[in-house]
């Protein structure tokens, strides 16, 4: 379903578009600017249309990164959040709960639980939570970020045990860690790249529908002026918000 800022985006178009139809109707409309002659006007309208699409892929794709993201931290039955526990019960079984290495283990184990309790929290694609969402960002990619790296601290620290970490599961052994590693920094990376994307395109957007605003206002007051504030010229644009 779109969002309400999207109909809302949509709807201006649209009566942007009414206001253009009605305004090359009017006999001997001058427009009081190269700008909001009704050439220019329409320009600006399918411009913005191309904006609206290029908003709309780069929600998708930033919405994409984060599922991704999500999946393999948290959803997937191999994410990192499940792989904790199998983890450190193969360490138990080869060296015993209180070895050193175990203890050194479960300390990282605990963090990155913690950071789960408090699961990160990608901001949502919509123009309202994008223009508010730099603390929330900077939030959520720390707390990406600080898993990744204890989970680098993990395979460090079961990279220097040598033979004595030998898990049966493929999933558990070392190259698997490392390969989940790579995805996971990669993930990172795509999400944080796909939502500066996005936040570039709604700003776009916003300064050209500010622009079109803008042209609107100065068009309609031409028309006040031109054909007066009771004419049907007036009467037919005054009140289309765009």
């Amino acid at each position: 379903m779109a969002s309400t800022s999207e109909i809302t985006f949509g709807s201006r178009v649209a009566n942007a578009e009414k206001i253009s139809a009605s305004v090359k109707t009017f006999v001997g409309f001058v427009a009081p600017t190269p700008e909001t002659t009704i050439p220019n006007y329409d320009a600006l309208i399918v411009s913005l249309k191309t904006q609206n699409g290029d908003v709309a892929t780069k929600k998708t794709n930033y919405s994409s990164a984060v599922e991704t993201r999500q999946k393999l931290f948290f959803k997937n039955l191999d994410s990192i959040i499940k792989l904790l526990s199998p983890i450190a019960s193969a360490l138990r079984a080869k060296l015993g709960k209180t070895a050193k290495p175990v203890t050194d283990l479960m300390a990282i184990v605990v963090k990155i639980r913690g950071e789960k309790k408090a699961k990160p929290k990608d901001p949502k694609p919509t123009d309202a939570q994008v223009k508010e969402t730099k603390e929330t960002v900077s939030q959520s990619e720390r707390s990406y970020g600080s898993i990744t790296q204890n989970f680098n601290d993990i395979i460090t620290t079961l990279t220097a045990l040598g033979t004595d970490y030998a898990p049966a599961p493929v999933t558990l052994k070392l190259p698997a860690l490392n390969t989940k590693l790579t995805a996971i920094t990669a993930a990172n990376i795509g999400a944080a790249n796909t939502f500066a994307l996005l936040k570039t395109s709604y700003a776009t957007r916003t300064n050209v529908y500010d622009d079109l605003s803008e042209r609107t206002q100065r068009i309609k007051e031409q028309v006040k002026s031109q054909y007066g504030n009771s004419s049907t010229e007036y009467k037919l644009i005054k009140s289309l918000k765009v």
